[in-house]
């Protein structure tokens, strides 16, 4: 350990093919520490901000969702539990005539993110 991080001045020549190696596994192993180590710090509220543009597709405004919960949030958007909650954020943000049309869903169908699509995208594709 103390070779790889050095409680005192290793006094390192960066200039010096030897001490150079260990400088560099040094900062290399500071790097993995800060991209490994630390979790990623959680903002839901980034998953508030995503809304769908008046003329972008359904689809391609989950993919906007799902790609800002990967990077702002835990949630595995792999998971069934996962799917509750982006249904929800979803309805949410969308344009207000798709989301209008999805209130009205009610049962099992409400919590179905792939019916949703199919909802959402019939919506859209009636627009005038």
């Amino acid at each position: 350990v103390d070779q790889n991080f050095p409680s005192v001045n290793p006094e390192w020549d960066p200039n010096q093919p030897g001490p150079r190696a260990m400088l560099s596994r040094y900062q290399r192993w500071i790097l993995y520490g800060v991209k490994n180590v630390m979790q990623k710090a959680i903002n839901w509220s980034k998953m508030y901000e995503v809304r769908q543009e008046l003329n972008e597709f359904p689809s391609a405004f989950m993919e906007r969702l799902k790609t800002t919960a990967r990077k702002y949030t835990n949630l595995d958007i792999e998971r069934p539990e996962a799917a509750v909650q982006l249904t929800s954020i979803f309805m949410g943000q969308l344009a207000p005539d798709i989301r209008k049309k999805l209130q009205k869903l009610e049962g099992p169908e409400s919590r179905d993110l792939g019916k949703m699509l199919k909802i959402a995208w019939a919506v859209y594709n009636n627009r005038e």
